[in-house]
């Protein structure tokens, strides 16, 4: 599979796991609050995953390959639950 589709399926992935993970979590939380501990919640499982599942010579890429579509998805996610929050 070619790199940019793998991308795009990390960055659609992501998206859907944090805005559904952030929706389930406002209705323990704020929605500021909830994005961020949807953030975190996905950023830790998927973080860990390549650690437990995969050899040590590709951990830094896996890593990478889901921390760095989390990280363009926060803005928007944050940007969503302030507006959520406000009256």
């Amino acid at each position: 599979m070619p790199i940019p589709a793998l991308g795009l399926f990390a960055l659609a992935y992501s998206g859907l796991v944090l805005f559904a993970l952030a929706h389930a979590m406002r209705r323990l939380f704020p929605p500021v609050r909830a994005a961020w501990t949807a953030f975190a919640l996905s950023s830790a499982v998927h973080g860990a995953t390549p650690f437990l599942l995969a050899e040590p010579d590709r951990w830094l890429a896996l890593t990478l390959f889901w921390l760095v579509p989390h990280l363009f998805i926060l803005p928007l996610l944050l940007w969503t639950a302030r507006r959520q929050s406000r009256p």
